[in-house]
């Protein structure tokens, strides 16, 4: 059924120029246009507004990640699975996540220059944690890196394509572990599928961070060892070279 943008608001609770700004948006599908001054909703819209109101109000999502999670839903999942899986996979809400920043912020708290920033991006390894009407949003992660590490690195006077190789290898174990999830899935119905995935997210952010630290680790031992290698060699030709001198 097609309704009057006031029979909308009047049934959600939520004023006209709040479901004007969310069509814009894209939280809402588009009215039909019936003349210049007029359009109708789809009754569905009241449902989706509800739902708008609930991942507001009660979650304290913003609108970027209602955006992700209506369109979970409009894929054939329940409301509780989008939420898991955004939640778990693509953007775990924590207080860090509530308060992001916009471009002139994040090159506040990092001390980069809108050059470094632009560099960074282009190389890809600053992406922005969401965007929002066209803005690019930042949160403590994004800043962190950008404070910790890239301002570091330009410090020490290097390009920041100097890292571009995370990014390019980066990309490849993705590939692969869409490869590997692709076989796990490939036979499950949708939640299963839901629910695989949000177990394989969280065992490859884990098996990840445990590959990279555990070669590190052996990396720096190993040159260390080689170090001292080098120190006793270098000691056993001078104690050598000091008996033959004294013979």
């Amino acid at each position: 059924m097609k309704l009057k943008i006031s029979h909308i608001s009047k049934q959600s609770g939520v004023p006209a120029s709040t479901i004007r700004y969310y069509v814009r948006e894209e939280l809402l599908p588009s009215p039909e246009k019936i003349n210049k001054k007029m359009s109708h909703y789809d009754e569905a819209c009241i449902e989706r507004l509800k739902v708008i109101q609930y991942l507001q109000e009660t979650r304290y999502f913003p609108l970027y990640l209602i955006k992700n999670i209506l369109r979970r839903m409009d894929d054939g999942l329940s409301l509780q699975e989008a939420e898991t899986l955004e939640n778990a996979v693509f953007s775990p809400v924590n207080s860090g996540q509530k308060n992001l920043v916009d471009r002139n912020i994040l090159l506040a708290e990092t001390g980069l220059t809108e050059a470094d920033l632009k560099q960074a991006e282009k190389v890809g390894i600053m992406i922005p944690f969401a965007s929002e009407g066209g803005k690019s949003l930042y949160n403590e992660d994004d800043i962190r890196l950008g404070r910790d590490v890239l301002k570091r690195i330009v410090d020490y006077g290097l390009s920041l394509k100097e890292l571009a190789f995370y990014v390019d290898l980066g990309k490849t174990i993705m590939e692969k572990e869409m490869d590997l999830r692709r076989k796990i899935v490939s036979d499950k119905t949708v939640k299963e599928n839901v629910q695989i995935t949000v177990e394989l997210s969280t065992a490859g952010d884990f098996l990840r961070e445990y590959i990279m630290r555990r070669l590190f680790k052996q990396q720096v031992q190993d040159n260390i060892q080689k170090s001292l290698n080098k120190q006793k060699t270098g000691d056993s030709s001078r104690r050598k070279d000091n008996k033959q001198q004294e013979e």
